[in-house]
């Protein structure tokens, strides 16, 4: 049989082992913690691009991303992350008071931190795709979930979505190793495109 390297089984492969290997450097590169926020925003960077038919090596445009956005990456990071994570706790311990009242002060803690974690998935993939101060793609960031609610409330799901599929089928798990954040990134990748088209 003869090799064709333009076919499409040959560019299945390699899109499928790029993504592989992008997922486990993404893993790789958020173990420090503090640089979960530059990593999510050179995924998305070489993502963005790729579902935007801007084709090039997923790999080595990756490692450039992180180089060329860290410093505004790191510091949105910093910013938003702590909302985010004062606000799950806060929600965890107002729906531990077991009243209607604290219920409801769990639920509107809870619908911020949606809030905080959205504007946080923007900023990271604005600091991507633009070149801005880190104010005015911080400001855009919290504007545009209110300027196109569905969309960005897309962007919300498709990680709740992945994660309720893990938690109902635990074999599922095996997948968020291999494909998982890539596949999240890609798929939001697309809501965020027209999300920017519609708005720049």
């Amino acid at each position: 049989m003869k090799f064709n390297p333009d076919g499409q089984l040959y560019k299945l492969t390699t899109v499928t082992t790029q993504f592989i290997f992008l997922n486990l450097l993404y893993i790789l590169s958020c173990l420090p913690i503090i640089t979960i926020g530059v990593a999510t925003s050179a995924l998305f960077e070489v993502l963005l691009r790729y579902a935007d038919n801007e084709r090039g090596n997923l790999i080595r445009d990756y490692f450039q991303a992180i180089k060329s956005n860290w410093k505004q990456a790191t510091a949105a990071f910093a910013v938003l992350s702590v909302p985010i994570a004062l606000l799950i706790y806060s929600s965890s311990f107002w729906f531990g008071g077991g009243t209607i009242l604290t219920s409801i002060i769990g639920v509107v803690s809870a619908i911020l931190a949606a809030y905080f974690f959205v504007v946080l998935a923007l900023s990271l993939s604005l600091i991507g795709r633009y070149k801005n101060s880190l104010k005015q793609t911080l400001k855009n960031a919290f504007l545009l979930p209110v300027a196109d609610p569905v969309r960005s409330l897309g962007v919300l799901l498709i990680p709740v979505v992945l994660f309720c599929l893990m938690v109902l089928f635990p074999g599922f798990r095996l997948f968020l190793p291999l494909f998982g954040f890539v596949l999240i990134c890609y798929c939001s990748a697309f809501l965020l495109l027209s999300i920017f088209k519609r708005w720049n």
